[in-house]
């Protein structure tokens, strides 16, 4: 019984889940405008039914306040859907449903209830085509019921009438859902028409195979449009996907036909070429020059080798890209041997060349260790170190950052439960970060809570960090994953706070514990100088009841600063840097035999 309730629950999550999410390709936009279309064309069609018919007036008719009403609704939808959350639409899918059933309800002793039941198709049509296949399972079993519910008895309506309407709406469910699947299957991006990350995997993985037979050379390039997020934040989703569009148009207009162009991610587009570096990289330098909008890029460009396979292509091509945005963007850069990839942080995973380090976390009050932040360095063979910038950035936007995370999560807890607990002191805490990958990621919660129990840490001894754009997401997984770590005890902490743009009406929505200002903040700190930035975002901390951490602390007057100022605790150089867990264990040794001498 438990297992089955537990099942049961799991559907329930996985549901909700489907109502908040679109179908792949499906943009808000795209389903806001199409609301709009399907309550207005429905009302005008009835109110054209209405003006037709000699007997009947609009101005009297329930069918046309019904109308009107649908009108209205279409008026809100235009004027507030850009602000609509993708769950909300579920809503006005029912309210829709419910409008037709009404007025077909109303129109039982008159005769027109078959011809407004064919309005029902309308709702399938939205529902199949912009919602995931359970949810719009659901949505079409309301219409079918809604249909037997309003017209079963009205005049003119028999069992063959039920049977055929309704008999038709489910062929066009099932119609539309075979063309939405044939169109994901070709592998188009319905935003731009160009190929998606799919179809270009496609077509890439054919011309690999070619090569090896060709010889011709062919060369990649993987292009990402700079700061697109801020387009998104500062514009809205609208203009930023006009401005994909934009781009994608002219792009396709000045490559040549035997180039091929495709989608790879939310910014970024692939390009490849046949024949020699040169050659791609004049291409490139022509796209930089021709985007709309004020935007700009950078690319990252690789070259097929011998022996190479498509994954090496692409990989390269990744870790170009990502060291061309790391260098301030703008830039091209060509792979070259050494250069971080994806491909090689996962083996470095397995291989287990991926430690976690400590920095120490130090109340600003008393100069004792309280805590330590988690951060991880990647050795390579030969003994040298990346550094987490280096890497980071192109795991998040592969989606090896979640692979990583858990790695990370995993190798603190275990270590923290490890940690002496010093006389008179609490437990230390150990930080972890989360990108907002791992937070989309469903079960992230759960994953973390079972690390906690392997290690045999408390929840309260954990804190996990997430960067400030994360949290105006607005995402129900996001926010579910961050409920369920604060009622296991987990603090969250807003990580490198003040360098995002739109969080601050969040911060009062979320269960939030700490807030860590940005280091930038913090090297404003200098003696003679005054630090208003720095000063404020420490009192709108103490206004929400949040506890306060500085990071890059690196000198004594910014440490006596800070303790002014009211802020709780602090790292950075001042103190220590990242350690490996043996000689951060030895530093809190080395510290509580001061602490006793003292005494």
């Amino acid at each position: 019984m438990v297992r089955a309730g537990g099942s049961a629950a799991a559907s329930a999550r996985r549901l909700l889940r489907g109502a908040a999410a679109l179908r792949p390709g499906v943009t808000r936009e795209t389903l806001r405008a199409t609301t709009c279309v399907s309550y207005a064309s429905a009302a005008v069609l009835v109110l054209l039914g209405l003006a037709v018919e000699p007997s009947s007036s609009w101005r009297s008719d329930p069918q046309g306040v019904l109308a009107l009403g649908a009108l209205a609704v279409a008026l809100a939808v235009a004027l507030l859907g850009r602000r609509m959350p993708p769950w909300s639409y579920n809503a006005t899918m029912v309210a829709g449903t419910a409008a037709i059933a009404a007025g077909v309800a109303l129109s039982a002793g008159t005769g027109r209830a078959p011809s407004l039941a064919w309005l029902f198709a309308i709702a399938v049509v939205e529902a199949v085509y912009f919602f995931p296949l359970p949810v719009a399972c659901l949505h079409v079993a309301l219409v079918l019921s809604a249909l037997v519910a309003s017209a079963a008895g009205a005049v003119g309506v028999g069992f063959a009438d039920l049977v055929l309407v309704g008999g038709s709406l489910l062929v066009v469910a099932v119609l539309v859902h075979l063309v939405t699947a044939a169109s994901a299957a070709a592998g188009v991006d319905l935003l731009t028409g160009l190929l998606d990350r799919a179809g270009t995997t496609r077509r890439m993985a054919r011309a690999v195979a070619l090569e090896s037979a060709r010889l011709d050379g062919l060369v990649l390039a993987l292009v990402g449009l700079d700061g697109f997020a801020r387009v998104n934040e500062v514009r809205g989703h609208a203009e930023g996907d006009a401005l994909l569009r934009a781009t994608a148009q002219r792009w396709r207009a000045r490559l040549p036909e035997d180039v091929l162009l495709g989608r790879w991610s939310g910014d970024q587009f692939a390009v490849l070429v046949r024949g020699c570096t040169d050659q791609a990289w004049d291409l490139v330098q022509e796209l930089r020059c021709d985007l709309p909008g004020g935007l700009r890029c950078s690319a990252g460009v690789a070259v097929l080798e011998l022996g190479d396979e498509l994954e090496d292509l692409v990989d390269h091509a990744e870790g170009a890209l990502a060291a061309a945005k790391r260098d301030g963007g703008g830039e091209v850069r060509l792979w070259a041997l050494g250069t971080p990839t994806t491909r090689g942080l996962l083996q470095a995973l397995e291989r287990g060349d991926v430690h976690v380090h400590y920095q120490p976390v130090v109340d600003l009050r008393t100069g004792t260790t309280t805590g330590a932040e988690a951060l991880v360095r990647w050795t390579r063979e030969d003994g040298s170190t990346v550094m987490p910038g280096d890497f980071l950035p192109q795991a998040e936007a592969s989606g090896a950052v979640v692979q990583l995370g858990r790695h990370v999560v995993e190798r603190a807890c275990a270590d923290a439960a490890s940690w002496p607990v010093l006389p008179g002191r609490a437990a230390l805490t150990v930080a972890v970060n989360a990108s907002g990958p791992e937070l989309a990621e469903a079960d992230y919660a759960t994953w973390v809570v079972a690390a906690l129990h392997r290690a045999g840490l408390p929840g309260e001894r954990l804190v996990v960090e997430v960067v400030e754009g994360v949290l105006d997401e607005r995402s129900p997984v996001v926010a579910g994953n961050l409920h369920a770590l604060r009622a296991a005890g987990v603090r969250i902490a807003v990580d490198d706070f003040g360098t995002g743009w739109s969080s601050m009406a969040r911060l009062g929505q979320l269960p939030l514990d700490l807030l860590k200002v940005d280091r930038s903040f913090v090297a404003a700190v200098e003696p003679g100088r005054e630090a208003p930035v720095c000063a404020g975002v420490i009192a709108l901390a103490h206004a929400l009841d949040l506890t306060i951490v500085a990071e890059g602390v690196e000198t004594a007057h910014q440490a006596a600063w800070l303790a002014a100022q009211g802020c709780e605790e602090g790292q950075g150089w001042w103190w220590a840097p990242a350690l490996p867990t043996g000689a951060f264990v030895a530093r809190l040794e080395q510290e509580a035999t001061g602490a006793r001498a003292d005494a």
